[in-house]
């Protein structure tokens, strides 16, 4: 898959130069891509991101908005990532030093998002997430109609088995879907175009089967709702925070509906969501694989973290403990990330990584009243069990959770964090 990956990127970034400099529309469109290639998990040309690449052009393009509101943030936020990548020069453990590199990538494109992205450039780059998000999960929801002829994953956790959509495993699938309903749910649209959005995300999320992704939707949601009750009970709420409503009831009936004949249609399919529910709660069996490897991956990187210097064991050397938990300390690992992105950084930084953690979730809880701070909150969150912490997506959100706040647009007006992105 790497070849064609590589072939894509070239082909993308070669249409987008041409676009720039003689499409009208290049900013609106541009703006459209960066959404959808922060969708992508594999989308990369010589190990950089497709969407770093095109952060760069889209740099350059002119009627930006220069934010002096964000700029103390996004310093803070660029002093923590060097920090955390200065470990890859300190650590014994380091796996992959290249992986600092796609780190202050990904960084600079959050700062970049941040500083130049007017309200709607950031309002067409959510469109384009929810647009590639609903695209994996209609392939998932295919996948498991076979009408895309692909293997399912763990028959033994679903009858109807794991589909992975456009993305390598189920997991992540399961996670731009939430991305999805949370998108189809805020953005304004028209109201067949949020049940059909929130009906196939929704449907890709539950046949996903991917426990982290119902955790975090819960998460995300409940905090919502508690700090949009205490702005009501403050007189602060701000109608515009949940967007538009048109549509809502329409998508919760219809969904709805289609569970319950999906459910009435495949009897066993209930039994197989109430038992992966259930594993959520309580102690862990041994016959749930997953939950098993990942109780032993916790366990490792928490021994790990023991002996941990300072500076930590250097940025990837989390990904030294396997999926069984083993540590393989000698040679190259296979992977450069743990599971779970707090223990993960912990090992890899220890307190040079503390200030890049406390800043992101302090953000995201900051934010949490806004479109960009809600989904920055859903990924992290979801990244305690399966890590998309080097995805293009967590930046890009980074980037527009830290613009939420405050918004210059070209006429010099400035929206509070009450009114922006609530769209």
């Amino acid at each position: 898959m790497e070849p064609l990956y590589v072939g894509l990127g070239v082909i993308a970034v070669i249409l987008t130069l041409v676009a720039v400099f003689t499409h009208p529309g290049r900013r609106s469109g541009l703006s459209f891509l960066l959404g959808v290639c922060a969708g992508l998990v594999e989308f990369q040309v010589f190990r950089i991101h497709v969407f770093t690449i095109l952060v760069v052009i889209w740099m350059c393009l002119p009627r930006g908005a220069a934010s002096r509101y964000s700029v103390r943030r996004v310093t803070a936020l660029g002093i923590s990532v060097l920090l955390v990548a200065s470990t890859t020069l300190l650590g014994e453990l380091v796996n992959s030093p290249t992986l600092a590199l796609q780190l202050l990538g990904l960084a600079a494109s959050a700062i970049i998002v941040a500083l130049r992205a007017t309200r709607d450039d950031a309002r067409i780059m959510l469109w384009g997430l929810l647009v590639i998000a609903t695209v994996g999960s209609v392939v998932g929801i295919l996948q498991v109609l076979k009408v895309v002829p692909t293997d399912l994953w763990h028959l033994e956790i679903s009858t109807v088995g794991r589909p992975t959509g456009i993305y390598p495993e189920p997991d992540w699938l399961g996670m731009y879907a939430g991305l999805g309903v949370i998108l189809s749910w805020r953005l304004s649209m028209s109201r067949a175009g949020k049940v059909i959005f929130t009906v196939l995300n929704s449907g890709a999320l539950v046949l996903a089967m991917a426990r982290a992704s119902w955790v975090a939707l819960v998460v995300t949601v409940l905090l919502a709702l508690i700090v949009s009750m205490a702005y009501r009970r403050g007189g602060a709420f701000s109608s515009k925070l949940n967007g538009s409503r048109r549509g809502r009831v329409a998508a919760v009936g219809v969904a709805t509906l289609t569970g319950i004949i999906a459910l009435s249609a495949v009897p066993q399919l209930q039994e197989d969501l109430v038992r992966r529910a259930s594993t959520m709660m309580g102690t862990v069996q041994e016959t749930d694989i997953s939950g098993q490897a990942r109780i032993r991956q916790n366990d490792s990187l928490m021994s790990l973290a023991e002996s941990v210097p300072v500076y930590g064991h250097g940025l990837s050397a989390a990904g030294r403990v396997g999926a069984w938990g083993q540590l393989d300390a000698v040679g190259d690992a296979k992977n450069n990330v743990a599971s779970n992105w707090i223990l993960g950084m912990w090992v890899d930084g220890a307190w040079f990584a503390l200030p890049l953690i406390i800043f992101l979730i302090a953000l995201a809880l900051l934010r949490i009243r806004t479109l960009p701070g809600q989904l920055l909150l859903f990924c992290l969150v979801s990244s305690l069990f399966s890590n998309a912490m080097f995805f293009p997506v967590t930046w890009l959100l980074i980037g527009l959770a830290i613009t939420a706040g405050f918004r210059l647009i070209e006429t010099g007006r400035s929206y509070s964090s009450a009114n922006s992105f609530a769209t």
